[in-house]
This record gives C-alpha cells, structure tokens and sequence, in this order.
C-alpha cells in the first residue's frame, strides 16, 4: 500500500516560524513533524509514499530525498500553485495505483494506529478517521451503523486527517483547485458509500505556536 501525505500548504497562520520553513518541517521534539508521520508509516508497513508541495518545496525535497536515507521510497508532486486538498489527488493519480492508499495530512501528528488502515477492508469508497472535537461537539457529520451520514442532525464529528481513499473516487480530469470533502468525498457520503470509525486518541494538527508546545509536553519518545 501506498501513502499520500499533504504537505504544500503555507502554514500562514504559523508565521514568522513559516516565513522560511514548510511547515511540515517544523521542528517537533527535535524531529520535523513530517518525519514523525514518515517514521510511522514505515513502522506501519508502508515504504511508498507520495508528498505534494507547493510552499517551500525544496527544503522539503532537499531534507527528504528519495527517501532511501529513511528506507523508504519518495516521490513528489509538485504544485505551481496550490489545488486545495482535492486537485492535489488529481494532479497526483499518476504516481497511485489502483488500489486503497492511505491518505494523510502532513500538518497533524496522531498517535492512531496506521497499521489498522492497511489492514482495512471495505466496499466503500473511502474509510475516514473521525475525531469528535472536546471544546466544540457540533461536527460535520454522524456515524449511523459504520456509515458517514450527513442526514442526521447532531452532527458529532469531525474528519481528522487520516483515511483510506480507493483511487475510483478521483476523477480523470485537468487538476483545478477542489477540496477533498466538498467535490470528491461529498456525492459518495450522499450514497451512503463513505465508512467510518472514531478515534479516541491524539490527533493534533498544527496551526498555531501553542500546539508545537503542547505536542513537545506531550510526547515522550
């Protein structure tokens, strides 16, 4: 199995940390957040992996290589301008096969349990994490036997960043920016064709100079 880890945003709201440093290479507990999720996908069982960049690139490419010092294998999809979460699946179909891959943002550092994706078998398009956010309960949508529903009116959770995405759900087309929820995942969860699990445990993305703190407190390597 492959992975895709979404790497080519601007990290604005982290400036001036950002102004020239990808946020993905932030230092957390002295290891850039984006070599944690490295470390376990390959402790996962996955060595192919697929990064896109846009914002600072280069230092990304130069930190990282081909991934062979990390024994795994890099490729990279490079974005002349940024195609949301969505055109980034399409401008990069090229480098995945026709088999599920792992999807994941490469802002967030997670202490889920990537092997249980791998090992993952569905019939539905696409298998997401869900978190329910403890300050804020109203989510984005519900869970009704394993399955996304938009339908329902409490609206628990909230997606996390982690999912298993089979590549049918990205269409043939010209790259233009989409986002992954609202133009890929949408018509599927509408079909009931979206499942789902909720993880109870520490899904952390980085926004703002607090949560490199708290993550720093928080993990004991």
């Amino acid at each position: 199995m492959k992975a895709f880890i979404l790497a080519a945003g601007k990290g604005e709201r982290l400036k001036p940390l950002t102004n020239d440093c990808p946020k993905p290479l932030i230092l957390i507990k002295g290891k850039p957040l984006l070599e944690w999720n490295l470390i376990k996908l390959r402790s996962a069982g996955i060595n192919e992996v697929v990064i896109n960049l846009h914002y600072l690139g280069e230092e990304i490419i130069k930190y990282f290589g081909n991934g062979e010092s990390f024994d795994m294998k890099i490729v990279y999809s490079e974005e002349s301008e940024l195609l949301g979460t969505g055109g980034a699946l399409i401008h990069a179909k090229k480098y995945l096969n026709n088999s599920p891959f792992l999807l994941m943002s490469g802002d967030l550092w997670t202490n889920y349990p990537l092997q249980r994706l791998i090992s993952y078998r569905t019939e539905d398009k696409a298998h997401l994490v869900l978190v329910r956010e403890k300050l804020n309960p109203r989510g984005d949508f519900d869970l009704l036997d394993s399955k996304i529903s938009i339908e329902l009116s409490k609206k628990e959770y909230t997606y996390s960043g982690i999912a298993l995405i089979n590549p049918e759900i990205i269409p043939q087309e010209t790259a233009s920016n989409k986002e992954l929820w609202k133009d890929l995942l949408l018509p599927y969860a509408k079909r009931k064709l979206l499942s789902g699990e909720v993880f109870q445990g520490v899904v952390k993305n980085i926004n703002e100079k607090s949560d490199i703190e708290e993550l720093d407190v928080l993990i004991a390597e």
